[in-house]
């Protein structure tokens, strides 16, 4: 298997608003920078552990630290073992969206990194063979999902249920196909 190797991507991976936590996922070649620049974590084994973003000062006053320390927990996913198939660092945080503005901010201020485009860690863990076509498009529509039968339709994609249930009516199609052909082919005898 080919294995994709893009750009170091970083986004917010919860909800928008205001909540108790937040996620921002950084996931590439640079994941492993951005966990020892910002974040002081030494090695980058698969690990859930405390650490300290060192966020930039708003306003930098005299005496005062020029990087606010800001606790959260990072969990460190080496490639191939993440979700998009690259090394990964997911960081939970306090969910004031201010504050993931600024931490979000300061991720992709490093060299490299780069804001992810909308369904970009999904498309990611297709290329990179961690997804099926349907389960990547299952994600998509589970994201966008309003109502319950929208969201079970999403599931059934992405448990392959709907996949199995089209197969099996291809499978038909294809044998009433063969059928008439058949009966075409030897409508002459």
């Amino acid at each position: 298997m080919t294995v994709f190797h893009g750009d170091t991507i970083a986004a917010v991976a919860s909800p928008p608003g205001r909540s108790p936590r937040a996620i921002i996922r950084v996931s590439g070649p640079d994941a492993r920078a951005v966990a020892a620049d910002l974040c002081a974590i030494p090695g980058f084994t698969r690990a859930v552990l405390p650490a300290v973003l060192g966020l930039p000062a708003a306003c930098p006053i005299e005496g005062l630290p020029a990087h606010l320390p800001l606790p959260v927990l990072a969990l460190t996913f080496p490639a191939p073992n993440s979700f998009t198939g690259e090394d990964t660092l997911e960081l939970l945080l306090p969910g004031n969206p201010h504050l993931v503005r600024r931490a979000l901010d300061a991720i992709l201020a490093l060299p490299g990194v780069r804001l992810a485009e909308p369904g970009e860690f999904s498309a990611r863990a297709y290329l990179n063979g961690r997804l099926t076509l349907e389960q990547a498009e299952g994600i998509a529509q589970r994201i966008a999902a309003e109502t319950a039968d929208q969201l079970a339709a999403a599931d059934a994609l992405m448990d392959g249920s709907h996949a199995a249930r089209l197969r099996a009516h291809a499978d038909a199609l294809t044998t009433c196909l063969a059928l008439v052909e058949a009966g075409v082919d030897f409508s002459d005898q």
